[in-house]
């Protein structure tokens, strides 16, 4: 408890941003092969956040029953949600419009309420309609991850709430009778890794009880179940980033070429390793590679220790999209004190009172869309440990409330920005269409979605 408290008391620590993410930083290769399915792959997927957030709107209508923007497009395209077909007997049985104010809160009760979209996870909620049918995320991942993995070994990892997994192990009983060779699995976010909660005086808040008030860490905490798996590549996609199957091409050539260009670069980092372990290569070829290859320049005089420290890391390769002004976080160059090198970093994570921070963040070409394939294995066939590439001050403090009451929560660092920091990195530009998330209801009406140009 004592580490969580002095990083409340000293504060979330700003990073220092050279420069944003260039095409010329961009890593670009036009081959793509299947040579990375050779290799134990296992599709990595953070889905256990319920989809209340996504329902904000219209939880606003019942407790105040204003006719916002959001309101007015719910209604009036009430019948083009992937959900539809699910409330339209409810409607016809008890003779409900969708255009009489009075009928509309019943509507949204019944939503939320009696087909418990407010609680399900975002895993569960039908996302993508089709002719015949609607689909929901779990779905989607296992359908696009059976056209980028090894048809062979299918293997999918999910992180969920300990309150959804008897939805979690229903739904996968379905998809393992239908005798595909694929291996479902899932974990919890670790107990251990909550922490303290504080009040505006960085005291430890109490519950009634007594006890101290526990919370969970972020997503960073992730990074556990992630060094937990025994594997050698790991595809990552959020949960809720599925696009319509009418543009999945887009999305599974990108993660072949994402894959492809890892296979490769790893290849190259092995081999140069060997190299200098051998005394077999001159160490400017190596700074060369570092500089131009990998983007890691080093401030110093590079020795053979420490080119060896830069290159025996685990790697990953980030698809990046064109920054269309989402929120969230994005591809920088960082001063990382005797080097600097490319990392994915978040809006609260910068210094916006100093203006050339601010300016640089906001002049980013690319979005980080999270899309990584990472390769978690050294040069000898060792998994890496994980848990000691992490950065541990790039943590993030959130103010809070708990019953009306203002708290301050710690999150561990992120999973792609700090819970990464010592990884190395490259950025490929993947096609917008691959990126398709869903933060409110109303995306759900994304031409990505339904499946419209």
């Amino acid at each position: 408890m004592k580490e969580y408290l002095e990083k409340f008391k000293s504060g979330a620590k700003y990073v220092r941003i050279v420069s944003p993410v260039t095409r010329e930083h961009l890593t670009n290769s036009n081959e793509s092969t299947e040579e990375y399915q050779n290799l134990r792959c296992v599709k990595f997927v953070p889905a256990s956040g319920a989809a209340t957030r996504m329902f904000e709107d219209l939880y606003q209508y019942l407790e105040e029953g204003k006719e916002t923007e959001a309101i007015t497009e719910f209604f009036s395209r009430l019948e083009d949600f992937p959900f539809y077909e699910d409330l339209k007997d409810f409607l016809l049985e008890k003779n409900l419009h969708k255009n009489r104010v009075e009928d509309r809160k019943r509507i949204i009760e019944h939503l939320l309420f009696d087909m418990k979209y407010g609680e399900y996870p975002k895993a569960f909620i039908k996302m993508n309609r089709y002719e015949d049918f609607s689909a929901m995320p779990i779905e989607e991942h296992l359908y696009e991850g059976e056209r980028y993995l090894s048809p062979e070994d299918l293997k999918l990892h999910f992180t969920i709430s300990p309150n959804h997994e008897n939805l979690f192990l229903s739904y996968r009983e379905r998809a393992l009778d239908a005798g595909k060779p694929l291996e479902m699995t899932y974990s919890f976010q670790k107990s251990s890794t909550d922490t303290v909660a504080v009040d505006l005086e960085n005291k430890p808040f109490h519950l009634e009880n007594g006890e101290y008030l526990y919370r969970p860490g972020g997503h960073g905490a992730l990074i556990e179940n992630l060094n937990d798996l025994d594997t050698d590549v790991i595809f990552i996609k959020n949960i809720d980033n599925v696009c319509h199957r009418a543009f999945l091409g887009d999305t599974v050539d990108s993660k072949k070429k994402l894959a492809s260009i890892g296979y490769e670069m790893k290849k190259r980092i092995d081999g140069y390793l060997l190299k200098l372990l051998e005394h077999k290569v001159d160490l400017q070829e190596v700074e060369d590679f570092l500089l131009n290859d990998l983007h890691i320049s080093y401030k110093g005089e590079l020795t053979r220790e420490k080119a060896v420290e830069f290159l025996n890391r685990p790697l990953r390769v980030c698809g990046v999209v064109k920054n269309q002004g989402e929120p969230g976080g994005g591809p920088f160059v960082l001063d990382q004190g005797d080097y600097t090198d490319l990392q994915i970093c978040e809006k609260s994570e910068v210094d916006f009172s100093k203006e050339d921070q601010r300016m640089l963040f906001e002049t980013s070409e690319f979005f980080n869309p999270v899309d990584l394939v990472c390769f978690v294995r050294d040069y000898k066939g060792e998994k890496f440990d994980l848990l000691r590439y992490v950065n541990e001050d790039r943590y993030f403090i959130s103010k809070k409330s708990y019953k009306g009451k203002p708290i301050k929560a710690l999150e561990h660092p992120g999973l792609w920005n700090g819970a990464m920091d010592r990884w190395n990195t490259l950025f490929v530009e993947v096609p917008l269409s691959t990126f398709n998330p869903v933060k409110k209801v109303n995306d759900l009406l994304s031409p990505g979605h339904r499946g419209e140009a």
